[in-house]
């Protein structure tokens, strides 16, 4: 991932799925970015750090779906032994500020990011005040019944064969494709 030169806010997150919850992050970096003047630059990964599950969409789809929901940039950091490796303060010093040009952060109440999710919201509400710069944390989205939207809970009703629970989660139909390739 190239350094960019816009001042940007910055959103966090693996965003796969790209559901309704990753779209309260995307409104919420819409609505800062507007207010200050910047683009939204959406961060991920090129593929789940540590994941063992399934994952919803391919980077390719994550992109073109996050830059419909408003991202005027999608990096992606190449999840390597490096990156694996790398400190919570040493990932936002070095890709938050310098790669991303961070002016404003956004994640959700439950981000984890650095060496084995060491630093969550706590230590990066810290890193953003030493530097000046701003952070909104979204709160969970939840569905009328109480359940919290997550990739987690998507990928458990496309396994349970749930369609009208996922697709209410994502907020969009799911292609046929998924249904075949995960039958009960």
């Amino acid at each position: 991932m190239e350094a960019r030169n816009v001042p940007s806010v910055v959103c966090l997150g693996f965003f796969d799925g790209v559901h309704r919850g990753h779209l309260a992050l995307l409104n919420a970096a819409r609505k800062a970015a507007e207010e200050k003047g910047l683009a939204v630059c959406v961060h991920t990964f090129d593929h789940a750090p540590g994941s063992k599950n399934f994952e919803l969409t391919t980077l390719q789809e994550r992109e073109a779906l996050l830059r419909a929901a408003g991202a005027d940039e999608v990096a992606v950091s190449i999840f390597d032994d490096a990156m694996r490796r790398m400190s919570g303060e040493d990932f936002f010093q070095n890709v938050v500020l310098k790669r991303l040009n961070a002016r404003h952060v956004v994640c959700g109440d439950d981000h984890r990011f650095g060496y084995m999710g060491a630093c969550g919201v706590k230590e990066l509400t810290a890193f953003c005040e030493r530097s000046g710069i701003g952070l909104t944390v979204v709160p969970p989205v939840t569905l009328p019944d109480g359940r919290r939207i997550s990739s987690t809970a998507v990928r458990q009703a496309i396994l349970e064969g749930d369609r009208p629970l996922a697709e209410a989660m994502l907020g969009r139909k799911l292609p046929d494709a998924i249904w075949e390739k995960y039958p009960l």
